[in-house]
C-alpha cells in the first residue's frame, strides 16, 4: 500500500447516491409492466453497463420482459429525478475531494454513466473540476469487471495502476479494480461487503469519510 499516487472514484453509489434512485425507478417501471423487480437482482447488474444489465433482466425474467421500452422510460424518469435535483451528493465527497487535493492525489472518476449524464450531475454540483481525468461509458469498449475502465483512467492520470487506489461499492467494480490490480476500496451503499467483495477488495468502509481518516494515517 506504498508508493499510492491516484485515487479513482466510481460515480452512482460512491459520489452520488444513485443506486437508490435507481432501484426505485426500475422497481416501479417493471411492475408497470407486471414484473418484480428485487434488490439482489438488482444489486447483480450494479456497474455492469447497459448491455450486461439488458442480458441479465432478460435472463432472469425471460425473453418477452420488453425491456426495451423499460430502458426508455427508466432513463427518462432518471433524467427527471436529476433535474429536479433529487439525487444527491453521497456525505463526505467534497471533503475527501479537497482532502486528496491538498495532499497531492490525482483523482479520476471512472463510471458506467454516459458522459451527458456524468457531466449534469457533476456540474450542478459544482465538481466537475475536482478531477483530473473523467473517464464514461463512451470511452471503453468492455464494461466492468472488466479492468479497462480503470486502466484507461490510470493511464490518462500518468500513474501505474498499482499506485491507484480505486473506491468503489458494487461487486462488478470491485473485482475490475482487483484485475486492474489496484487498491479496490469498498464503501457500502446497496451491497453490504460480503464474501466475494471481501475476496477482492483490499479493505471495506461503512462511508468516505472513513476513507479519508484511512487515507490520511496511511499518508
Amino acid at each position: 500500500m506504498r508508493n499510492l499516487e491516484a485515487v479513482l472514484f466510481d460515480m452512482d453509489g460512491v459520489i452520488f447516491d444513485t443506486e437508490k434512485v435507481y432501484l426505485d425507478i426500475w422497481t416501479k417501471v417493471f411492475k408497470k409492466y407486471g414484473y418484480e423487480m428485487t434488490k439482489e437482482v438488482y444489486i447483480s447488474v450494479m456497474g455492469r453497463g447497459r448491455e450486461n444489465v439488458i442480458k441479465t433482466f432478460l435472463n432472469v425474467y425471460g425473453s418477452q420482459l420488453p425491456i426495451d421500452k423499460m430502458y426508455k422510460e427508466k432513463n427518462q424518469e432518471l433524467e427527471y429525478t436529476i433535474d429536479k435535483g433529487q439525487v444527491p451528493m453521497k456525505p463526505g465527497v467534497k471533503d475527501i475531494l479537497s482532502f486528496l487535493k491538498n495532499k497531492g492525489y490525482k483523482v479520476a472518476l471512472a463510471t458506467s454513466a454516459k458522459r451527458e449524464r456524468t457531466m449534469k450531475q457533476l456540474k450542478m454540483d459544482r465538481i466537475d473540476k475536482d478531477f483530473d481525468a473523467i473517464i464514461c461509458r463512451e470511452d471503453i469498449l468492455n464494461p466492468k469487471p472488466n479492468p479497462e475502465i480503470f486502466m484507461k483512467a490510470s493511464e490518462k492520470l500518468s500513474v501505474n495502476p498499482e499506485n491507484c487506489i480505486v473506491i468503489e461499492d458494487s461487486p462488478a467494480g470491485i473485482q475490475a479494480a482487483y484485475n486492474a490490480k489496484m487498491v479496490g476500496f469498498h464503501v457500502e451503499d446497496l451491497k453490504k461487503a460480503d464474501k466475494e467483495i471481501l475476496t477482492y477488495c483490499t479493505k471495506s468502509f461503512k462511508n468516505l469519510k472513513s476513507i479519508k481518516e484511512y487515507i490520511s494515517r496511511m499518508s
